[in-house]
């Protein structure tokens, strides 16, 4: 194994710590925790125009929360679309880290950047969605235009494991805030208001299924531990 794969393997393992840690910074982990949300209400948006529904306003809050209002005919299309989001960043999670085992670096930073300018240009309605999502967008065309590998590499692989690890956290979340409080669980309260089923196995069912995704994103495309420990030996 070349030097550049450890070292790239070792960059991962340090930016998956640093992601776990940065749930714990008041706002410099806010920020760029705000890259699963922004990924989350993207979901919310794109499954609202896949069904002919309108989108009418995206927010993005400092507190890494963020809501996304439409409008849907038909109880069918409103479940889908309270549905979209928790999947949604799982699957891009999965989607992100296989780019990163493949090589495509800067796809990622490609698609997160078309994603970010597309929810501004469309949707974004609060001021604090419009300078997260505006610095978000600069810093990553900046990163692109200067075409340093390894930080293209460093910020592919950081917004990879921020949206995996914080797409599992939230679900955790979900489901403490639905047995807690259902009331205020968000998309499983949307649910529950549509489907009549309760909010806690909403939660349920979200949760499994961003843990089975995550299962696949780390069986197949962490870089193995064992064969990393036996390179650096």
């Amino acid at each position: 194994m070349d030097w550049l794969a450890i070292n790239h393997q070792i960059l991962f393992y340090i930016l998956l710590a640093a992601a776990l840690l940065l749930t714990r910074i008041p706002l410099l982990g806010k920020y760029f925790r705000s890259v699963n949300t922004l990924i989350h209400e993207s979901g919310h948006a794109f499954i609202t125009l896949a069904l002919s529904g309108e989108v009418i306003a995206v927010n993005l809050f400092a507190d890494t929360s963020g809501t996304t209002v439409t409008k849907a005919k038909g109880k069918t299309a409103q479940s889908l679309i309270a549905i979209a989001g928790y999947p949604f960043s799982a699957l891009t999670g999965l989607l992100s880290l296989f780019l990163l085992h493949k090589g495509y670096h800067l796809h990622i930073l490609f698609i997160l950047t078309s994603i970010a300018l597309l929810i501004l240009i469309l949707s974004l309605r609060n001021m604090y969605g419009f300078f997260w999502a505006g610095t978000f967008i600069v810093l990553n065309l900046l990163i692109i235009y200067f075409n340093n590998q390894l930080i293209i590499y460093g910020f592919a692989a950081f917004y990879s494991v921020i949206i995996f690890t914080d797409s599992i956290i939230s679900s955790f979340v979900l489901l403490i805030l639905a047995y807690k409080q259902p009331k205020k669980a968000g998309d499983a309260t949307n649910l529950q208001k549509t489907t009549k089923i309760p909010a806690f196995i909403w939660a349920l069912l979200l949760l499994g299924f961003t843990l089975f995704v995550s299962w696949i994103s780390v069986a197949n495309y962490f870089p193995p531990v064992k064969n990393l420990l036996d390179s650096i030996s």
